[in-house]
Parts: structure tokens; C-alpha cells; sequence
């Protein structure tokens, strides 16, 4: 009896040789090999996202502080701004040359 087998029309050897066996030992070292290789990179993309988003946290607490400074200062600019013109007005109101106060 042959060990040869038809499959889809091709005759196919049986037997497993050294070449075969080198070529399974190569994959799965291969395969080994990239997963190993896979999992580091996730760990270190892990590690990487933790810092980004540390860093978002801090950058948008730096934004809302900012947002209240600038409220802060808008709202002290407005008041000024107020007293400004009531200076004016009563500067034109009540001239300095007239002698009033």
C-alpha cells in the first residue's frame, strides 16, 4: 500500500521528515516570537496611555484654572472699565478749570 494520499487532485506524501519538522519547529518558534514581541508592545502601549492620560488630567485642570484666572480678570477689567467712565463723565461734567471739585 502507498503512503501517497490524493488530495484535491495533488498526491500528497504521508511521511514527516526532517525538513518538516525543521520547518514546524521554525514556526512555532516564529509564532512564539511575535507574541512575545506582541504582548511586550501592549504593555509598554499600556504603560505610554497611562502617562498621555496623566498628563490630559493635569493639562485640563491647567485649563479650568485658567478659565477662572481670565473669568477673574475679565470681571476686574469690566469693574474698571465702569469706574473709568464715571471718572469721565464727571471730569466732563464738572471741568477742572471751573474750579469745582
Amino acid at each position: 500500500m502507498s503512503e501517497q494520499r490524493q488530495i484535491a487532485g495533488m498526491a500528497v506524501d504521508m511521511k514527516i521528515s526532517l525538513g518538516n519538522i525543521i520547518v514546524i519547529g521554525t514556526l512555532l518558534a516564529t509564532i512564539v516570537g511575535g507574541w512575545a514581541t506582541l504582548k511586550g508592545e501592549t504593555e509598554q502601549n499600556t504603560l505610554a496611555l497611562a502617562k498621555h492620560e496623566a498628563r490630559l488630567d493635569r493639562l485640563e485642570t491647567t485649563t479650568n484654572d485658567s478659565k477662572d484666572r481670565l473669568t477673574r480678570i475679565e470681571v476686574t477689567l469690566q469693574s474698571m472699565s465702569i469706574q473709568i467712565d464715571r471718572l469721565v463723565r464727571n471730569t466732563e461734567r464738572y471741568p477742572s478749570d471751573t474750579g469745582r471739585p
